[in-house]
């Protein structure tokens, strides 16, 4: 899924390079696939054979190696391999931006984006609401990139939209799957072989007939759909105008008041768009001017609060409407047995204000541990109890906002019974790091980590 919305924006960014004259979206996303396959891979491993703070050294370390190693491989393979004249061109070449962007930035920041995506693929949860959301982030980021690169390049890549709906779809069934047999209790086992088969089948199957629809989805193929319906229309077209007409004769009425209204309000200020005043004669049955002065500002007032009337019921209809349909969205989201956590839409506020929330919180642990190893536990319990605190959340007792730790600690009792211990020993060390400066030692995390293993596999 991310290689197929990372690859056009691959493309976009390779405009020149000595080795590779151009990159295809396929070549882009089969590249970008096996780097996502080859970090994962490799994170993995590292994640299983060191512990923090070791395991975050050495994955920053690869990464920092690897970028250069890899603009070495595919810029300046020529040369033997102790050849570091390379190091040179390559800065040469990186100040020069006149005919786009150098392959040497391009090949770095997209070896920074796939360690990133692996990072986070390899040490978050796969659960329904989080994939999800992934799902229709990248679907939005995939049409923007292939929107560019088909503005630019005049071909759109819609192989790689049909690709991401089949893996998306896949992956948003399989989370689901998971999700359930979490509140059946029987997580951890293998998905049948059968129930596999039967989700390939109907990803494949929307993504099949969604193809078939967009061949048809033509001016032509329109046309000729609506061709058939001709005989409808000639059926339909009589009554139609006569329901025209009739609403036109219902209206009528309404819309001459109106235009009377609207005559008479402009009339006080544009004589010739109203009646022509009568002549003033001077002799003693014809009007007054005066008593025509003195008249005007109330007939005004009067046409003005018809007009409102009008406009409020009208407004008033339009608001009736919109509170009913609303109630009835909310009536069937209620109805569904689709459960999203306690998440909110927020159009961005949310995210932003959790950016924020974070950096701060971030700030707050580097002023008190510094940079090194105490700061790399601290972020570790803190991760540990908010993974914590999810889990109990899929339970049924989740934390609310202004809940402090200690006074949550019985309801993460409820959620994880017989596991108070365990509970304790996160809860103290979470406080220590969120409220205080006392360091986590290295054991001490361990242990921690351990106590979580244990609560999250009798979920």
């Amino acid at each position: 899924m991310q290689a197929a919305w990372i690859a056009p924006f691959l493309s976009l960014a390779w405009l020149r390079a000595p080795a590779v004259p151009g990159l295809t979206p396929w070549q882009a996303w089969a590249i970008v696939f096996g780097g996502l396959l080859a970090w994962m891979l490799v994170l993995e491993l590292l994640s299983r054979a060191f512990e923090s703070p070791l395991y975050d050294t050495l994955a920053l370390g690869l990464m920092a190696v690897a970028g250069p190693l890899l603009v070495r491989l595919v810029l300046y393979r020529g040369g033997p391999p102790w050849d570091v004249s390379w190091i040179g061109r390559s800065l040469a070449d990186t100040a020069e931006w006149t005919g786009g962007l150098p392959p040497a930035i391009v090949l770095l920041a997209a070896n920074l984006l796939l360690w990133q995506r692996a990072t986070s693929a390899t040490s978050r949860d796969l659960n329904f609401f989080g994939v999800g959301m992934t799902f229709r982030g990248g679907l939005l980021l995939l049409l923007l990139g292939g929107a560019l690169y088909g503005g630019i390049r005049g071909a759109a890549p819609l192989g790689l939209l049909w690709i991401y709906l089949a893996l998306g779809l896949t992956a948003v069934a399989v989370s689901r799957i998971s999700e359930k047999a979490a509140d059946a209790q029987s997580i951890g086992r293998l998905l049948p072989p059968r129930r596999l088969l039967q989700t390939l089948a109907a990803a494949g199957a929307a993504t099949g007939v969604s193809w078939l629809v967009s061949l048809a989805y033509t001016d032509a193929g329109l046309r000729s759909f609506f061709r058939l319906f001709d005989p409808v229309w000639q059926l339909v077209r009589p009554l139609l105008l006569a329901l025209l007409v009739l609403v036109a004769r219902v209206l009528n009425p309404l819309l001459l008041w109106l235009e009377g209204v609207l005559i008479r309000m402009l009339g006080r200020f544009s004589p010739e768009l109203g009646e022509p005043a009568p002549a003033v004669t001077g002799t003693e049955g014809g009007p007054n001017p005066l008593d025509r002065l003195l008249a005007w500002p109330f007939e005004l007032a009067r046409d003005a609060l018809v007009l409102i009337v009008a406009v409020l019921a009208v407004l008033g209809l339009v608001i009736f409407l919109l509170l009913y349909l609303e109630r009835v969205r909310r009536s069937g989201l209620a109805a569904e047995a689709e459960d999203e956590g306690l998440d909110r839409a927020t159009f961005g506020g949310g995210i932003l204000g959790r950016t924020l929330d974070s950096l701060r919180g971030a700030a707050g642990l580097v002023r008190r541990f510094g940079v090194g190893r105490n700061l790399l536990a601290a972020i570790s319990v803190q991760n540990i109890y908010a993974n914590l605190c999810r889990l109990a959340r899929q339970r049924g007792r989740p934390r609310l906002p202004s809940q402090p730790p200690d006074d949550y600690l019985p309801v993460l009792g409820q959620a994880f019974p017989g596991q108070d211990e365990r509970l304790r020993r996160i809860t103290a060390a979470y406080m220590r790091v969120h409220y205080g400066d006392q360091p986590v030692g290295g054991e001490e995390l361990a242990a921690l980590r351990e106590d979580y293993r244990v609560l999250r596999e009798g979920v």
